[in-house]
């Protein structure tokens, strides 16, 4: 667990300000996964930005079972590029779209080449079930004409609480929803304090948006924790982390200091799972949909069992055949001994 904690209290409250939690900082090892991504060329600035989408194959219950992901890269600016995606990749390929061809190697996807200012990069890749899966934000269990809804992107982390003046926190919540509602990057600030902070636990998720059908029924709500559906049938199912900030509630700077905490750690729960396979520019932008349907899980062929009471009639005649051959050959140097 990352720990968004106090760091040397007493000189943050001699300096009488106090950095908030990182709106874009990762509370978790993952997402992304494998580490995220990440660029190894030399002397080159691309800006790229990520848009992916996961397929989540579940069964009748609601399990997964398969996970592939494709991931669209636009890369912007001229030069040689080398990208590493980190993620547990058994098979990955490039739709006829995608203007290259990505490789693989343990544990990422690999992309190298010359953007002669432009390039579209494309991967579709077959993931292991049993480590993307628990990076997935939403749990569906099914039973009977009942569907549970759980968000699974929830984290308890170390904190901080405070006496504050109102004024600067309520401009920066201001400038935060700016930010985010024009799509730029969020900044981290200072605040200054009024009294000694001391230290909390705040338990974040993030938003998710819910769309898409259970049997005929169409869904669309919004998920902070979980929630259950009556209904049945087949599921095809989208969620979406949103990245929102609400309007100022609080009234005194104490309360108003905590919703800001909740603000920025909220955006950054939701910006992990906005970078499922990460992006390797730093600065780019990153969105991820996962999409979850109901599909049949693929069957191993059965193994035919062979016992000596399965044998076919041509195999016991062989059988009887061979013994009764053996025993006149044995009956025959018997007699000449």
């Amino acid at each position: 667990m990352i720990v968004v904690a106090l760091a040397c209290v007493g000189a943050a409250h001699a300096a009488q300000r106090i950095a908030l939690p990182s709106p874009i900082a990762p509370l978790s090892a993952q997402p992304p996964l494998a580490g995220g991504a990440r660029t190894s060329a030399e002397n080159v600035a691309h800006q790229v930005s990520a848009v992916t989408n996961v397929a989540v194959a579940v069964d009748q219950a609601g399990a997964p079972f398969a996970v592939t992901a494709t991931q669209r890269l636009d890369v912007r600016g001229i030069g040689d590029y080398f990208f590493t995606i980190g993620a547990p990749v058994l098979a990955v390929r490039a739709p006829a779209d995608s203007a290259s061809v990505p490789g693989m190697r343990t544990g990422s996807i690999v992309w190298a080449g010359f953007d002669p200012g432009e390039r579209v990069l494309i991967a579709r890749a077959t993931l292991e079930p049993a480590r993307a899966v628990p990076a997935l934000p939403l749990r569906i269990r099914v039973r009977g004409d009942t569907v549970m809804l759980e968000n699974t992107t929830g984290i308890t982390v170390g904190t901080f609480s405070a006496d504050a003046p109102r004024a600067p926190l309520v401009a920066y919540l201001a400038r935060l929803r700016g930010e985010v509602a024009h799509g730029r990057t969020p900044l981290q600030t200072s605040v200054p304090l009024a009294s000694t902070p001391s230290n909390e636990r705040i338990t974040v998720a993030a938003p998710l948006h819910i769309t898409g059908t259970i049997g005929r029924q169409r869904i669309d709500l919004s998920l902070s924790r979980r929630t259950q559906i009556h209904g049945s049938g087949r599921i095809d199912l989208r969620a979406e982390p949103v990245q929102h900030v609400d309007e100022v509630t609080g009234r005194s700077g104490r309360v108003l200091l905590r919703e800001a905490i909740r603000a920025t750690l909220t955006l950054a729960r939701a910006n992990q799972y906005d970078e499922f396979l990460g992006n390797p520019d730093p600065a780019g932008s990153s969105r991820t949909v996962y999409a979850y349907r109901t599909s049949s899980p693929p069957h191993a062929a059965p193994i035919a069992a062979v016992g000596r009471n399965r044998r076919t009639w041509v195999e016991t005649a062989l059988v009887v055949a061979t013994l009764a051959a053996a025993l006149l050959g044995g009956a025959a140097l018997w007699a000449r001994s």
